[in-house]
């Protein structure tokens, strides 16, 4: 069955709300797991990973407290329940984009060649530097950080303190993964044709972007942890000297563009590009469909 655009806008609803609502009580799901996992003596039964493995700062001990399984029991199902609400929309959105194309005109055949690459090109720059993040990631991610270490078993070893000190990507926005899904959302918009599945799925990621992150902002003022937690009052700086908004700290003097431009990796940023030119590429012609047309220059 065929879902309605107001249904996959429930979907797409329901998702943002309970992954947002989940983050907002974190705390107190993680004290319970934890406790629930001490009282069915799953804790602190000595059980290690490989050294091998990039553990984190809790080491290779698999559950060594409570605090630790009740993080890692917390993480699952908040990737589990999160997954069964967003999969479905976006497993159906090609259905009811088709049922969509079937009964209206596209905004898409508006959109000059110049206009069409210009969003095809925004939707690719914004998944390069998501990609790019991944190796300048944020402590408010739960992406690691390492560092070299010639003692280590892979040549490197996790720290994710490393993460609290503004550098590269984070110098301009303190969350260079999630964000940039929002130029990527109104560019894709374009793109499919800005008809109401269009804009339900993709400026409803965008708009969860927003809300997301700045609901993470505030939870962190209020904590003072992230899903990699840290010590007391260690975020403090990394919030004063970074900005929520693209640029906002460069902008009010808190950062330099110099020091973004030593600093960001401009390999893994032109790597990322490259990647993201080839999922948005994926994502037109075999998710969404629209066909990406040939450019002009290369087949004249």
């Amino acid at each position: 069955m065929i879902l309605s655009t107001p249904e996959l806008g429930g979907l797409v609803g329901s998702f943002s709300v309970t992954h947002i609502g989940l983050s907002a009580v974190r705390e107190g799901l993680i004290n319970d797991l934890g406790a629930g996992a001490g009282r069915l003596g799953a804790v602190g039964r000595g059980l290690t990973l490989p050294k091998i493995w990039l553990a984190d700062t809790s080491g290779l001990e698999v559950w060594p407290d409570e605090a630790t399984a009740g993080r890692q029991l917390y993480r699952a199902g908040y990737t589990l329940i999160s997954s069964v609400l967003l999969f479905p929309a976006l497993g159906a959105y090609p259905e009811v984009r088709s049922a969509a194309l079937a009964s209206s005109a596209g905004f898409s055949e508006a959109l000059s060649p110049g206009a069409w690459w210009a969003c095809f090109a925004v939707a690719t720059a914004a998944q390069g530097i998501s990609i790019a993040s991944l190796l300048n990631p944020s402590p408010l991610s739960l992406v690691p950080s390492f560092e070299a270490d010639s003692n280590a078993a892979l040549g490197v070893k996790r720290d994710d303190r490393l993460k609290l000190r503004p550098y590269g990507l984070t110098r301009i926005t303190r969350h260079p993964l999630i964000l940039p899904v929002v130029p990527w959302g109104v560019a894709n918009a374009l793109l499919a044709g800005a008809r109401a599945p269009d804009l339900v799925i993709f400026l409803g990621l965008a708009a969860y972007a927003v809300a997301g992150c700045k609901a993470q902002d505030l939870r962190v003022e209020a904590s003072n942890q992230v899903g990699t937690v840290f010590a007391d009052g260690a975020l403090t700086e990394f919030y004063r000297d970074t900005s929520f908004v693209p640029y906002g700290a460069v902008v009010d003097g808190r950062q330099r563009l110099a020091d973004v431009s030593r600093e960001v990796s401009w390999t893994a940023l032109a790597a990322g590009v490259a990647l993201g030119g080839v999922v948005e590429w994926a994502t037109l012609e075999w998710w969404v469909g629209v066909h990406v047309p040939e450019v002009p220059f290369l087949t004249s």
